[in-house]
């Protein structure tokens, strides 16, 4: 389908392609603008027709959810093995013999392979697109992609193990028309749980969105508010100390029937901080006393509970990827996204009339997680390009590079990721290869950004005249110097896009 579009716009571009030529650059550069070339915006009016050449250009620019994640089915792929893509000049050592097999067994504990196929990312985005699996795919066949499974099974008439096995994934696979996709839970809105998660949300407790569901993200919310509440207010969750009853007097009809009894009485001025929600927790919820959502300014270089509520609602409402009381570069860039969208000064700093709008009912969601870059891998054409945050949207094209991707028989899964950070140091050992690699930085599960490899002894057993083709089993190969820019420039959480 990528292809398609592309060809399109490249029709498009070669239609208006004055402007390009005179600026030197190609379609592509045109899509992804670093500035010298016409923008998106500069492209005439389209018909009808050519919707998804525009959509193809706001794509790169990140102007598009790409929530939709590509379907892989195993079997399909295996049908390419015995076709063969001829003999790779950049092999893994001496060992290329990852292959894709029909619907292996998968369940709890499992994951997948580095630079192997991504037979758990690709189940978990299917399973996420028939609306059983509420979670990001990870490469990590954890409990909750079991009990996506289950629910699954449940409800396509297959046995409820949990377990992904050659029967479930073929049908999970299969065609949606076939299948009974996941029903939507109706919350109850009227609920405690739900009234305590939305405040506690809103109040930057809680990063999750509510859902009406009491579990581990909703009681450890609950507890953390409570502890918040004890710092600031010593007084919270105490009882006045009981009055004490005068004992009765036991008589010799009594002895053996009507004794005192003992009553566990709650200790004056100790908060049992278990998660649950009770009278302590709903007076605010409820609104019968008030909470103060602004206590102290916080900017860059701050620590501390107060950067921390920052950081969750900020997370909560998509402009954060993560939250670790430290305010630092990213958080200040991720605020003032929040601030130029409320029409507030891009001060960086979380003053009293920021957290305001930050801590209300009517503060607006991000589009997408702020970073300095982000990164979209396209299959097609073997490239990797790279765009800068320029305050409100990924727009300028700073780096442009070859890369190779999975080949057919072992691809790369298409989807939205949240890159996992650095892998390690300098070098990367692959263990199943036997090889090395330079500067890997993981995307999702096993499948890394990392330079060309070298064998056990650290030669090189690559070369960069090989990235521009298909070559990996998932990996996404680049040179040495790319490789590294990316390690030294994109933090854990780096939005990565992988389009065909």
């Amino acid at each position: 389908m990528f292809k398609r579009i592309m060809c399109m716009a490249l029709a498009l571009a070669l239609s208006t392609g004055a402007a390009f030529a005179e600026a030197g650059v190609s379609a592509a550069d045109a899509l992804f603008s670093d500035g010298a070339a016409p923008q998106a915006t500069q492209v005439p009016a389209a018909a009808a027709s050519d919707a998804d050449v525009l959509n193809a250009a706001a794509a790169l620019f990140g102007d598009v959810n790409y929530d939709q994640q590509a379907v892989y089915t195993p079997s399909a792929a295996t049908a390419s093995i015995a076709s063969g893509d001829g003999t790779d000049e950049d092999m893994y050592g001496a060992d290329d013999t990852a292959s894709a097999n029909a619907y292996p067994t998968l369940q709890l504990g499992d994951s997948d392979g580095t630079d192997s196929v991504a037979y758990i990312v690709f189940l978990q985005n299917r399973l996420i697109e028939l609306g059983y699996l509420n979670d990001a795919a990870d490469g990590v066949y954890g409990e909750n992609t079991q009990t996506a499974v289950r629910e699954f099974q449940r409800s396509n008439g297959l046995q409820t193990s949990g377990i992904a096995d050659p029967a479930t994934q073929e049908k999970i696979y299969s065609d949606t028309s076939t299948l009974v996709l996941a029903s939507t839970d109706n919350a109850l809105w009227g609920s405690d749980t739900m009234r305590v998660q939305t405040a506690l949300a809103q109040w930057g407790f809680m990063m999750n969105k509510p859902d009406g569901k009491m579990g581990d993200n909703t009681r450890v919310a609950i507890r953390n508010f409570k502890e918040y509440m004890t710092k600031i207010d010593p007084t919270f969750g105490t009882t006045p100390e009981p009055t004490a009853e005068p004992t009765p007097e036991p008589t010799a009809e009594s002895v053996f029937g009507d004794m005192p009894v003992a009553v566990d009485e709650r200790i004056t001025g100790i908060v049992v901080n278990d998660g649950a929600i009770d009278d302590d927790v709903l007076i605010y919820v409820d609104g019968q006393r008030e909470f103060q959502v602004y206590r102290q300014d916080v900017r860059n270089g701050d620590k501390g509970d107060e950067v921390m509520r920052v950081q969750k609602r900020l997370k909560n409402l998509g402009y954060v990827y993560s939250a670790d009381g430290s305010f630092g570069d990213n958080t200040e860039l991720a605020l003032k996204y929040f601030q130029r969208k409320h029409g507030l000064s891009e001060s960086g700093v979380a003053d009293k009339q920021t957290q305001e709008l930050l801590f209300s009912a009517t503060a607006m969601q991000a589009e997408e997680y702020v970073f300095p870059y982000k990164i979209i891998v396209d299959i097609s054409d073997q490239r990797v390009y790279i765009g800068a945050w320029n305050g409100e949207q990924y727009h300028d094209l700073v780096k442009k590079m070859k890369c190779s991707t999975g080949k057919d028989r072992t691809p790369t899964p298409t989807g939205t990721y949240q890159s996992q950070g650095k892998a390690g140091d300098e070098w990367y050992y692959f263990k199943e290869f036997n090889c090395y690699a330079k500067w890997a930085t993981r995307i999702v599960g096993g499948i890394l950004f990392h330079s060309i490899t070298f064998n056990s002894r650290k030669r090189p057993s690559g070369s960069v005249k090989t990235l521009g083709r298909k070559a990996s089993h998932g990996c996404i190969r680049l040179s040495i110097d790319d490789a590294k820019w990316i390690y030294d420039n994109c933090p854990t959480g780096t939005t990565v896009v992988i389009q065909d």
